[in-house]
Protein backbone atom coordinates (compact mmCIF):
# COMPACT_ATOMS: atom_id res chain seq x y z
CA UNK A 1 0.00 0.00 0.00
CA UNK A 2 2.93 2.13 0.51
CA UNK A 3 4.66 2.08 -2.88
CA UNK A 4 1.31 2.24 -3.96
CA UNK A 5 0.64 5.93 -2.77
CA UNK A 6 4.36 6.52 -3.27
CA UNK A 7 3.55 5.93 -6.85
CA UNK A 8 0.38 7.96 -6.53
CA UNK A 9 1.92 11.04 -5.11
CA UNK A 10 5.12 10.63 -8.07
CA UNK A 11 2.25 10.92 -10.75
CA UNK A 12 0.54 13.51 -9.29
CA UNK A 13 3.56 16.04 -8.88
CA UNK A 14 4.28 15.05 -12.49
CA UNK A 15 0.44 16.09 -13.24
CA UNK A 16 0.59 19.27 -11.26
CA UNK A 17 3.80 20.17 -12.67
CA UNK A 18 1.80 20.43 -15.72
CA UNK A 19 -1.11 22.51 -14.17
CA UNK A 20 1.64 24.86 -12.44
CA UNK A 21 3.25 25.56 -16.12
CA UNK A 22 -0.04 26.45 -17.62
CA UNK A 23 -1.65 28.87 -14.41
CA UNK A 24 1.59 30.53 -14.41
CA UNK A 25 1.37 32.41 -17.83
CA UNK A 26 -2.67 32.79 -17.21
CA UNK A 27 -2.09 34.52 -13.64
CA UNK A 28 0.39 36.57 -14.84
CA UNK A 29 -1.61 37.63 -17.51
CA UNK A 30 -4.13 38.50 -14.71
CA UNK A 31 -1.98 40.48 -12.84
CA UNK A 32 -1.31 43.23 -15.23
CA UNK A 33 -4.66 43.07 -16.64
CA UNK A 34 -7.17 41.86 -14.21
CA UNK A 35 -9.10 39.49 -16.24
CA UNK A 36 -9.29 35.81 -16.80
CA UNK A 37 -7.66 34.66 -19.79
CA UNK A 38 -10.86 31.62 -20.79
CA UNK A 39 -8.38 31.55 -24.13
CA UNK A 40 -5.79 30.25 -22.24
CA UNK A 41 -5.74 26.67 -22.83
CA UNK A 42 -6.37 27.21 -26.49
CA UNK A 43 -2.76 28.04 -26.35
CA UNK A 44 -1.76 24.75 -24.80
CA UNK A 45 -3.77 23.47 -27.41
CA UNK A 46 -2.36 25.63 -30.24
CA UNK A 47 1.21 24.63 -29.02
CA UNK A 48 -0.01 20.62 -29.10
CA UNK A 49 -1.43 20.98 -32.63
CA UNK A 50 1.53 22.72 -34.35
CA UNK A 51 3.89 20.05 -32.92
CA UNK A 52 1.70 17.19 -33.59
CA UNK A 53 1.71 18.87 -37.10
CA UNK A 54 5.64 19.12 -37.83
CA UNK A 55 5.76 15.36 -36.45
CA UNK A 56 3.33 13.61 -38.18
CA UNK A 57 3.12 15.58 -41.29
CA UNK A 58 6.98 17.68 -41.91
CA UNK A 59 8.40 14.54 -40.18
CA UNK A 60 10.63 16.80 -37.93
CA UNK A 61 12.26 15.59 -34.90
CA UNK A 62 10.35 16.16 -31.25
CA UNK A 63 13.16 18.07 -30.52
CA UNK A 64 12.38 20.54 -33.21
CA UNK A 65 8.67 20.29 -33.02
CA UNK A 66 8.60 21.87 -29.64
CA UNK A 67 10.50 25.08 -30.85
CA UNK A 68 7.93 25.34 -33.45
CA UNK A 69 4.70 24.62 -31.52
CA UNK A 70 5.66 27.47 -29.26
CA UNK A 71 6.79 29.95 -31.78
CA UNK A 72 3.67 29.10 -34.25
CA UNK A 73 1.45 29.37 -30.64
CA UNK A 74 3.15 32.51 -29.79
CA UNK A 75 2.72 34.21 -33.52
CA UNK A 76 -0.82 33.67 -33.44
CA UNK A 77 -0.74 35.27 -29.39
CA UNK A 78 1.08 38.00 -30.14
CA UNK A 79 -1.63 39.19 -33.01
CA UNK A 80 -4.60 38.70 -30.82
CA UNK A 81 -2.34 40.07 -28.01
CA UNK A 82 -2.37 43.99 -30.57
CA UNK A 83 -5.89 43.48 -31.54
CA UNK A 84 -7.56 42.41 -28.40
CA UNK A 85 -5.83 42.38 -25.51
CA UNK A 86 -4.13 45.49 -25.33
CA UNK A 87 -7.71 47.15 -25.61
CA UNK A 88 -8.63 45.53 -22.74
CA UNK A 89 -6.30 47.68 -20.48
CA UNK A 90 -8.40 49.60 -18.21
CA UNK A 91 -11.42 47.97 -19.40
CA UNK A 92 -14.29 46.26 -17.37
CA UNK A 93 -13.81 43.06 -16.19
CA UNK A 94 -17.02 41.49 -17.63
CA UNK A 95 -15.78 43.39 -21.02
CA UNK A 96 -12.14 40.95 -21.16
CA UNK A 97 -14.49 37.77 -20.09
CA UNK A 98 -16.60 37.94 -23.24
CA UNK A 99 -13.48 39.32 -25.83
CA UNK A 100 -11.61 35.89 -24.45
CA UNK A 101 -14.11 33.55 -24.68
CA UNK A 102 -14.62 34.70 -27.76
CA UNK A 103 -11.48 34.76 -28.90
CA UNK A 104 -11.10 30.95 -27.47
CA UNK A 105 -14.56 30.00 -29.48
CA UNK A 106 -12.69 30.86 -32.45
CA UNK A 107 -9.54 29.45 -32.28
CA UNK A 108 -10.79 25.93 -31.02
CA UNK A 109 -13.44 26.08 -34.22
CA UNK A 110 -10.65 26.96 -36.46
CA UNK A 111 -8.40 24.25 -35.19
CA UNK A 112 -11.28 22.03 -35.43
CA UNK A 113 -11.86 23.03 -39.09
CA UNK A 114 -8.68 22.74 -40.44
CA UNK A 115 -7.59 18.89 -38.58
CA UNK A 116 -11.26 17.77 -38.05
CA UNK A 117 -12.94 17.21 -34.38
CA UNK A 118 -11.55 13.65 -34.03
CA UNK A 119 -8.50 12.63 -31.77
CA UNK A 120 -5.00 12.72 -33.63
CA UNK A 121 -2.59 10.24 -31.88
CA UNK A 122 1.42 12.49 -30.55
CA UNK A 123 3.98 9.92 -32.04
CA UNK A 124 6.84 11.83 -30.74
CA UNK A 125 8.75 12.26 -27.42
CA UNK A 126 10.88 10.83 -25.06
CA UNK A 127 8.74 7.64 -24.30
CA UNK A 128 11.85 5.62 -23.56
CA UNK A 129 10.94 3.93 -19.81
CA UNK A 130 14.33 4.86 -17.16
CA UNK A 131 13.36 3.69 -13.33
CA UNK A 132 13.88 5.47 -10.42
CA UNK A 133 13.41 4.64 -6.96
CA UNK A 134 12.05 0.87 -7.88
CA UNK A 135 9.72 2.53 -10.29
CA UNK A 136 9.56 2.84 -14.33
CA UNK A 137 8.26 5.85 -15.99
CA UNK A 138 8.64 7.25 -19.12
CA UNK A 139 11.98 9.89 -19.71
CA UNK A 140 9.16 12.76 -21.07
CA UNK A 141 7.35 12.53 -17.61
CA UNK A 142 11.01 13.52 -16.19
CA UNK A 143 11.30 16.38 -18.43
CA UNK A 144 8.29 17.30 -17.56
CA UNK A 145 8.80 18.21 -13.58
CA UNK A 146 12.75 19.22 -14.44
CA UNK A 147 11.43 22.19 -17.25
CA UNK A 148 8.70 23.04 -14.56
CA UNK A 149 11.45 23.96 -12.33
CA UNK A 150 13.69 25.34 -14.29
CA UNK A 151 10.80 27.83 -15.53
CA UNK A 152 9.57 28.66 -12.34
CA UNK A 153 13.01 29.54 -10.86
CA UNK A 154 13.85 31.79 -14.10
CA UNK A 155 9.92 33.20 -13.69
CA UNK A 156 11.32 34.64 -10.35
CA UNK A 157 14.48 35.93 -11.43
CA UNK A 158 12.57 37.70 -14.22
CA UNK A 159 10.52 39.56 -11.95
CA UNK A 160 12.68 40.53 -9.37
CA UNK A 161 16.10 41.26 -11.03
CA UNK A 162 14.96 42.94 -14.70
CA UNK A 163 13.64 45.70 -16.19
CA UNK A 164 10.79 43.55 -17.79
CA UNK A 165 10.07 42.16 -14.58
CA UNK A 166 9.92 45.22 -12.61
CA UNK A 167 7.67 46.78 -15.01
CA UNK A 168 5.08 43.85 -14.94
CA UNK A 169 5.08 44.13 -10.74
CA UNK A 170 4.61 48.07 -11.56
CA UNK A 171 1.70 47.62 -13.90
CA UNK A 172 0.32 44.89 -11.44
CA UNK A 173 0.54 46.78 -8.89
CA UNK A 174 -1.16 50.22 -10.09
CA UNK A 175 -1.79 51.13 -13.76
CA UNK A 176 -3.04 54.17 -13.23
CA UNK A 177 0.31 55.12 -11.65
CA UNK A 178 2.47 53.63 -14.38
CA UNK A 179 0.94 55.40 -17.02
CA UNK A 180 1.58 58.68 -15.07
CA UNK A 181 4.85 58.02 -14.80
CA UNK A 182 5.51 57.52 -18.40
CA UNK A 183 5.32 53.37 -18.80
CA UNK A 184 4.06 51.61 -21.90
CA UNK A 185 1.35 49.62 -20.04
CA UNK A 186 0.41 48.28 -23.84
CA UNK A 187 4.14 47.10 -23.99
CA UNK A 188 3.85 45.28 -20.77
CA UNK A 189 0.68 43.92 -21.27
CA UNK A 190 1.72 42.65 -25.05
CA UNK A 191 4.96 41.08 -23.17
CA UNK A 192 3.23 39.52 -20.42
CA UNK A 193 0.64 38.11 -22.41
CA UNK A 194 3.08 36.98 -25.25
CA UNK A 195 5.28 34.84 -21.84
CA UNK A 196 2.05 33.41 -20.34
CA UNK A 197 0.67 32.05 -23.66
CA UNK A 198 4.35 30.39 -24.76
CA UNK A 199 4.13 28.83 -21.52
CA UNK A 200 0.80 27.08 -22.11
CA UNK A 201 2.06 26.44 -25.34
CA UNK A 202 5.06 24.58 -24.44
CA UNK A 203 3.61 22.45 -21.47
CA UNK A 204 1.02 21.28 -24.20
CA UNK A 205 4.13 20.31 -26.44
CA UNK A 206 5.58 18.51 -23.38
CA UNK A 207 2.38 17.42 -22.10
CA UNK A 208 1.61 15.54 -25.26
CA UNK A 209 3.58 12.58 -25.43
CA UNK A 210 2.45 11.65 -21.89
CA UNK A 211 -1.59 12.17 -23.14
CA UNK A 212 -0.39 10.68 -26.53
CA UNK A 213 -3.65 11.69 -27.97
CA UNK A 214 -5.14 15.44 -29.20
CA UNK A 215 -8.53 16.69 -30.37
CA UNK A 216 -9.74 20.33 -30.81
CA UNK A 217 -11.61 20.46 -27.38
CA UNK A 218 -8.50 19.76 -25.24
CA UNK A 219 -7.76 23.50 -24.38
CA UNK A 220 -11.46 23.98 -22.27
CA UNK A 221 -10.85 21.06 -20.20
CA UNK A 222 -7.11 22.44 -19.35
CA UNK A 223 -8.57 26.22 -18.80
CA UNK A 224 -11.35 25.29 -16.55
CA UNK A 225 -8.62 23.15 -14.82
CA UNK A 226 -6.14 26.12 -14.62
CA UNK A 227 -8.55 28.71 -13.41
CA UNK A 228 -9.10 26.58 -10.33
CA UNK A 229 -5.43 26.39 -9.93
CA UNK A 230 -4.72 29.95 -9.76
CA UNK A 231 -7.89 30.91 -7.44
CA UNK A 232 -6.04 28.08 -5.24
CA UNK A 233 -2.73 29.79 -5.45
CA UNK A 234 -3.77 33.57 -5.03
CA UNK A 235 -4.54 35.38 -8.37
CA UNK A 236 -1.62 36.97 -9.63
CA UNK A 237 0.83 35.11 -7.14
CA UNK A 238 3.12 33.55 -9.26
CA UNK A 239 4.64 31.78 -6.95
CA UNK A 240 1.61 29.99 -5.10
CA UNK A 241 0.77 28.74 -8.52
CA UNK A 242 3.26 26.58 -8.47
CA UNK A 243 2.11 24.90 -4.85
CA UNK A 244 -1.53 25.02 -5.87
CA UNK A 245 -0.19 23.13 -9.12
CA UNK A 246 1.32 20.69 -7.66
CA UNK A 247 -1.37 20.11 -4.79
CA UNK A 248 -4.11 20.25 -6.83
CA UNK A 249 -2.42 17.31 -9.09
CA UNK A 250 -1.00 15.20 -6.15
CA UNK A 251 -4.51 15.12 -4.80
CA UNK A 252 -5.91 14.24 -8.04
CA UNK A 253 -3.60 11.39 -8.29
CA UNK A 254 -4.59 10.19 -4.48
CA UNK A 255 -8.51 10.70 -5.33
CA UNK A 256 -8.29 8.87 -9.00
CA UNK A 257 -5.53 5.56 -7.49
CA UNK A 258 -8.17 5.06 -4.12
CA UNK A 259 -11.63 6.32 -4.74
CA UNK A 260 -12.15 5.88 -9.23
CA UNK A 261 -10.45 7.30 -12.10
CA UNK A 262 -14.26 9.06 -12.83
CA UNK A 263 -13.86 11.30 -9.75
CA UNK A 264 -10.59 12.98 -10.42
CA UNK A 265 -11.80 15.66 -12.57
CA UNK A 266 -14.09 16.91 -9.53
CA UNK A 267 -10.99 17.28 -7.38
CA UNK A 268 -10.46 20.52 -9.16
CA UNK A 269 -14.25 22.24 -9.34
CA UNK A 270 -14.49 21.27 -5.71
CA UNK A 271 -11.28 22.67 -4.12
CA UNK A 272 -12.38 25.63 -6.23
CA UNK A 273 -16.27 25.82 -4.60
CA UNK A 274 -14.42 25.27 -1.23
CA UNK A 275 -11.61 28.01 -1.94
CA UNK A 276 -14.57 30.68 -3.19
CA UNK A 277 -16.51 29.63 0.43
CA UNK A 278 -13.79 29.84 2.66
CA UNK A 279 -10.56 31.43 1.48
CA UNK A 280 -11.42 33.55 -1.67
CA UNK A 281 -7.87 34.98 -1.31
CA UNK A 282 -6.52 31.46 -1.87
CA UNK A 283 -3.92 29.47 -0.19
CA UNK A 284 -1.28 32.40 -0.01
CA UNK A 285 -1.43 36.16 0.89
CA UNK A 286 -2.05 38.63 -2.20
CA UNK A 287 1.21 40.36 -0.96
CA UNK A 288 2.60 37.69 -2.08
CA UNK A 289 2.14 38.38 -5.92
CA UNK A 290 4.93 38.55 -8.31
Amino acid sequence: MGNFIFEQIVNGIITGSTYALIAAGMTMIFGVLRAINFAHGEYYMLGTFAAWYAISKLEVHYAVSIVLGVAIAALIAATIGRLVMQRLVGAPFQAGVLATIGVSLILQNAVILAFGGGYKVFEGGWIEPIEILGFGMAQQRIVLVVSAVVIFAGLEWMVRKTRMGKSIRAVSQNIECCQVNGIDVESVVRRTFLLGTALAALSGVLTAPVNVSVYGGMGEAITLKTFAVIVMGGMGNVRGTLYAGLLLGVVEALVSGLIGLQYRDSVGFIALLLMLMLRPHGLFSQKARF
